[in-house]
């Protein structure tokens, strides 16, 4: 049986996640392309994430494999059956067929997100990005979120930074968090082994009030050192976070 391995791109507006809600595959970017795989095929196919992505969350690019049944569709069949069928809001960017011990979840050894956040002083209003960027109402002391954003850095247990407490594992690596500026925009790039539930979003919203005062500079510090969610931010909105990179 053949292994396919494909690179995907969504915007997630419109769905709940990637990963397939019972009884509303249409709300998911996986239960989407199951249909189409089951059509495909005449049977259920599974399709396997390197990551579910939350409600809204995009990706630029994400990893998926399944396992064909049948030898029915070659590499180009595949890619030119998903371009046919799928909505304009998800993307095939490549097809591969990949070793059948190639799984797209459990190889995985980074993940990279940005967030994207719209600066209250641009000298314009967004227009192609608005969709895909959180637009403030207030300046960030960028230097500040630099300073605290140290202190994610290297293994260590995010379960304040979770709103699943009772995941069984919470230590997390992290291997990189960039804050880059331009004249419209402050871009904040994260890479880890992997995050936890909303870990990304708290992440951000948790440096954005470091950047307006509204929470102290130590805030990432003490939430890593206690473990207690009363110093983490709000959770930031999801349509201006996109999955970016997996790395095997």
């Amino acid at each position: 049986m053949k292994n396919f391995k494909m690179t995907i791109a969504y915007d997630g507006r419109k769905y709940m996640g990637f990963s397939e809600r019972k009884g509303n595959p249409d709300k998911s970017i996986q239960g989407k392309m199951e249909m189409i795989l089951s059509k495909m095929y005449h049977t259920y196919v599974e399709l396997v994430s390197a990551c579910n992505t939350e409600a809204g969350v995009h990706a630029k690019r994400q990893i998926v494999n399944f396992i064909a049944p049948d030898d029915s569709f070659n590499r180009e069949g595949v890619f030119e059956h998903f371009e046919k069928y799928l909505p304009d809001d998800i993307i095939v960017l490549s097809v591969e067929e990949v070793d059948e011990r190639f799984h797209s979840r459990y190889l995985v050894k980074t993940l990279s997100y940005e967030y994207r956040i719209w600066k209250n002083n641009a000298p314009r209003r967004p227009l192609f990005e608005r969709h895909q960027v959180n637009v403030l109402n207030q300046n960030l002391d960028v230097s500040k979120m630099k300073d605290a954003a140290i202190d994610l850095i290297g293994e260590q247990n995010f379960i304040a930074f979770s709103t699943n407490t009772k995941a069984k594992n919470t230590v997390k690596k992290v291997y990189a968090v960039n804050i880059l500026e331009s004249e419209t925009e402050i871009t904040i790039m994260m890479t880890a082994n992997g995050f936890l539930l909303n870990m990304e979003r708290l992440i951000v919203g948790t440096l954005i009030q470091i950047g307006t005062g509204q929470l102290p500079a130590n805030s990432v510090r003490l939430a890593l050192s206690t473990g207690k969610a009363e110093h983490v931010g709000h959770k930031a909105m999801s349509d201006a976070l996109s999955l970016v990179e997996v790395s095997y």
